[in-house]
């Protein structure tokens, strides 16, 4: 019997400069969802918030206008079209729903079911079959969001209004995420299309309603630039991009399983929102359940002895 060769592996260095980006990238994001609780308390207009979420960014990512351009010309017409799911819509769907609804919620239902729906999509277009351990994940995540359908049917903390507009804000976001791997774009050129197309959208429909182009004080514009706009709508995503160049898409998106958690602490912190043990029973339910989808808690195998 010929004798078994040690071979030595050399430890894979730890990207740190990757990692602060991807962290810093998803920790924007569920501060985000507490900045948009905000803007929906003070009754500001879903639309003048998308309008500010959207414009800035489109006028700041102008550097990569010409290259997603030219991949837009040889992309299906339908993932143009579907990745406007995270445009105007999403967002107005977002902070209608925060109206009535504490941040917490909205971590749980968004970020925990659009993975669902994704992979739903991929199955009716696609004929792309789940695997065993994404079933048990979606097996989790329903489970919780039943949970809230629940705590709303019996007066829960949220309003099946909000809950509806928030499984439809997840649906749209799937529609990006499916669309977005047809395109061939950059993380930073997919959200430039989404940002252009969301805002002259926007702007066409202020011109045909005769609306006022922006209805709120000096104070809302400045916050909901700088949250929306420019930290949320253009930092957050040049972070994200950096991530996955370095990192590569798989690896860079497993982190969003921190989105709920982080979320539900800054509305904590912030907002003063604290939740019962049976929200945070749910939180964590639905985090579990996309942190097994993304193969962070991978099913057990037997070993095999040898």
């Amino acid at each position: 019997m010929p004798e078994r060769m040690a071979t030595v592996t050399k430890p894979v260095e730890q990207d740190w400069v990757a990692l602060a980006c991807v962290i810093t990238a998803v920790s924007i994001w569920a501060w985000w969802m507490s900045a948009t609780r905000i803007s929906a308390q003070q009754g500001i207009a879903p639309i003048d918030v998308a309008l500010l979420r959207y414009s800035v960014p489109a006028l700041l990512l102008i550097p990569v206008w010409a290259s997603a351009l030219r991949k837009l010309k040889t992309a299906p017409l339908w993932s143009i079209i579907a990745m406007l799911g995270w445009g105007a819509p999403f967002l107005w769907l977002v902070t209608a729903s925060l109206k009535e609804a504490s941040v917490i919620y909205l971590a749980t239902i968004v970020p925990c079911t659009m993975p669902v729906f994704a992979v739903i999509a991929e199955r009716v277009f696609f004929q792309q079959h789940p695997t065993r351990t994404q079933l048990i994940g979606f097996s989790l995540i329903a489970v919780a969001a039943c949970l809230v359908i629940f705590g709303a049917l019996f007066g829960g903390g949220i309003t099946l209004t909000s809950l509806m507009l928030m499984f439809l804000a997840a649906a749209g976001w799937a529609c990006y995420v499916v669309a977005f791997r047809h395109t061939g774009l950059t993380a930073a050129e997919g959200a430039a299309w989404v940002c252009v197309a969301s805002t002259a959208i926007i702007l066409a429909i202020k011109l045909l309603t005769g609306d006022e182009l922006l209805p709120l004080t000096r104070d809302q514009i400045l916050f909901n630039a700088i949250a929306q706009g420019f930290v949320s709508g253009f930092v957050a995503v040049l972070l994200y991009t950096t991530a996955i160049s370095r990192l590569g898409a798989a690896s860079a998106a497993s982190y969003s399983v921190l989105t709920p958690a982080l979320a539900a602490f800054f509305a904590w912190v912030w907002l003063h929102e604290t939740p019962s043990a049976f929200d945070l029973f749910v939180l964590l339910l639905a985090t579990l359940g996309v942190a097994v989808i993304n193969g962070l808690c991978p099913p057990r195998r037997s070993r095999i002895k040898t």
